[in-house]
């Protein structure tokens, strides 16, 4: 049994920039910098630098943020840390959402924003502990004809989560919420499918951890789609409490996940295209969509859409998110 170590360590790297106007090469400052999903981040200084540690096999984009300016996503690190600063040019926005002209639909704010929120943040302990604190920047859409809210930001959302310790910015770049037909004229409608997309930055909303939020985020952690990741690229499964099943028939990981070190990532291959999960009496459902995917040093997978969750870690929301390095020291 071949056993994989993508090196869940910090390398002894930096990367640096500086993040430029585009159209007149002025430096600016204050940019938010930061890797999605993570709580890895900084901001830029009055020269428009910023330098940040560089982990080992991390597939996570590097976000550049700035109000006003459309957000950049990179993903090729190699000129952000070869020893020089690298340039970032950002561009103004050419649209402001404010100016987005919707045809007028025959649900009210309020509802729509009680809809967006279970669907968006979940319905968890967590969930009823978080709190948007701008709803003022969402704006929404509802589809009669197709059932179906969109939802809208002109600036990064602010999350407070009470419940595990965080406030995360999560700049939302798409959400679809469709019903069942017949159900749009109930309080609660029945979600037909959810999708949401956008990066997101955490930051603890104390200096130092409280109990209660340690306590909070291992309980989290238990069972959710980072620790099987982690489980995967470890070969932890057992002392993790993974159990894979398929036709009710326990099966060994050896039997479900192909894995191929590929340069500095992980490729898994999952043979058996839709699997039972259960780990302490929670039951998920894991189904391969397209291809293999591919696992870094932290355990974060992609590409995201290769891969689709049912049950426990498909019903799991902001709200119960973790940034992915939470337990890397």
């Amino acid at each position: 049994m071949a056993l994989f170590y993508c090196g869940m360590l910090w390398a002894q790297q930096r990367i640096k920039g500086q993040v430029l106007d585009a159209l007149d090469n002025t430096p600016l400052m204050g940019v938010s910098v930061y890797f999605d999903g993570t709580s890895i981040g900084t901001i830029t200084d009055e020269s428009g630098i910023f330098e940040l540690p560089l982990a080992q096999k991390i597939n996570a984009a590097l976000v550049v943020s700035y109000l006003g300016y459309e957000t950049r996503s990179i993903t090729d690190l190699q000129n952000l840390s070869k020893g020089f600063t690298a340039k970032i040019y950002l561009e103004e926005e050419a649209v402001a959402l404010d100016e987005v002209v919707l045809e007028p639909d025959t649900w009210s704010r309020e509802r729509k924003y009680r809809l967006f929120k279970r669907a968006f943040l979940g319905e968890d302990t967590a969930a009823q502990r978080t709190k948007i604190l701008n709803p003022e920047v969402l704006r929404f859409y509802y589809n009669k004809q197709t059932a179906t809210l969109y939802a809208y930001a002109s600036a990064p959302l602010k999350i407070q989560n009470k419940h595990l310790g965080y406030l995360m910015r999560y700049a939302l770049i798409d959400f679809e919420l469709s019903f069942f037909k017949d159900t749009v004229q109930n309080e609660w409608p029945q979600e037909y499918i959810s999708y949401y997309s956008g990066t997101s930055f955490f930051t603890p909303l104390t200096i130092q951890t409280k109990s209660k939020h340690a306590k909070n985020r291992a309980k989290a952690y238990e069972g959710s789609t980072l620790q099987f990741m982690r489980s995967i690229m470890l070969g932890q499964f057992e002392k993790n409490g993974f159990k894979l099943y398929y036709n009710k028939k326990e099966l060994p990981w050896e039997a479900v996940f192909s894995l191929n070190q590929e340069e500095e990532f992980l490729k898994v291959t999952q043979e058996i295209p839709r699997i039972t999960i259960l780990h302490k009496r929670k039951q998920s459902i894991m189904e391969a969509v397209s291809g293999p995917f591919f696992l870094d040093g932290l355990g974060n997978f992609a590409p995201a859409n290769r891969l689709s969750f049912g049950g426990y870690m498909g019903s799991k929301r902001v709200a119960a998110m973790l940034p992915l390095d939470y337990g890397i020291e």
